[in-house]
């Protein structure tokens, strides 16, 4: 079952869904158990985030750490990642500046619900 992905209901309204995936380098003593501690630490302030739907917090055993993010506009994310605070904490964190891709969403599984949806 297709659906229009702009016409997607979210907390009572319809949006076009952007996602963008956050990717950082993690120092050489920053594993799995640490990266976990510190994550389960910095989630919190993502809870009540204007405009974030969603955010995984990954972590790859080749020293990466990524950040996936499903946002309800690109502004929305735009005024967390370039508004200062939130790249200085990866900066703090991690030492190192993070890259940020940004993906307009054309089509999605989603195998819960048993649907298909596209974009308009």
């Amino acid at each position: 079952m297709d659906k229009e992905y702009c016409a997607f209901g979210f907390n009572g309204k319809d949006i076009c869904m952007i996602t963008a995936v956050v990717q950082f380098d993690l120092p050489s003593d920053v594993d799995r158990q640490k990266a976990l501690e510190t994550f389960k630490k910095i989630a919190p302030l993502y809870q009540s985030m204007d405009g974030l739907i969603q955010k995984y917090f990954c972590f790859s055993e080749e020293g990466k750490g990524a950040g996936i993010y499903l946002w309800e506009t690109r502004e929305a994310a735009e005024k967390i990642y370039y508004g200062g605070e939130w790249r200085e904490r990866i900066i703090e964190l991690y030492g190192v500046e993070p890259e940020i891709q940004f993906y307009e969403m054309l089509l999605t599984v989603d195998n819960a619900v048993g649907e298909i949806r596209t974009a308009a």
